[in-house]
């Protein structure tokens, strides 16, 4: 799996290149951090509930538009090979970015290795042109191209204070 996801990401960059590989890290350190900035004291993010009850948000990932759900069931942010292939194919994100790779529990009670990457920048557009911005994020890749996106908890427990309004659909932050 993981060395057909490699592969895929191989395949969609320029050939040509040879690039060396970037150091490993280890995602799960409590010493990797990235950056956050939030450009109000109160941020609304729309959101709208899954089938699952979940929340789905938009957000961008190194520019690139995708629907996520907010999942705080889920450890690590995550993303599918489809989605690391349609990055790679704009060209916005490479093999430098492979941070490693980890072991997921999945939520059936089953493990999987997985390619970790860095994402590095998930921008959350808010209402009134107020927004959040995280850089430098750890995401694993899932091999499944059904798997869905999911905001996991190394990203929700770094940001600010937040309620769920569902009444009108927004996520508040507030600072």
């Amino acid at each position: 799996m993981i060395f057909a996801t490699l592969s895929l990401l191989v395949f969609s960059t320029a050939c040509e290149t040879r690039q060396k590989p970037s150091p490993r890290v280890n995602p799960w350190d409590a010493n990797t951090s990235f950056e956050f900035v939030m450009n109000s004291d109160k941020v609304l993010v729309p959101f709208h509930r899954t089938e699952a009850g979940l929340a789905e948000v938009q957000v961008a990932l190194n520019g690139v538009p995708f629907n996520m759900w907010w999942d705080t069931g889920a450890s690590i942010t995550c993303i599918s090979a489809l989605e690391l292939q349609k990055l790679a194919k704009e060209g916005r994100i490479t093999l430098d970015d492979v941070q490693g790779s980890a072991i997921s529990r999945l939520a059936d009670g089953s493990s999987t290795e997985e390619i970790v990457f860095n994402i590095k920048e998930i921008y959350i557009q808010g209402k009134d042109n107020k927004f959040l911005r995280l850089t430098d994020v750890s995401a694993v890749v899932s091999a499944n191209e059904d798997a869905p996106l999911l905001i996991g908890q190394n990203v929700i427990s770094s940001l600010p204070r937040h309620t769920f309004n569902d009444a009108i659909g927004v996520i508040e932050f507030d600072r």
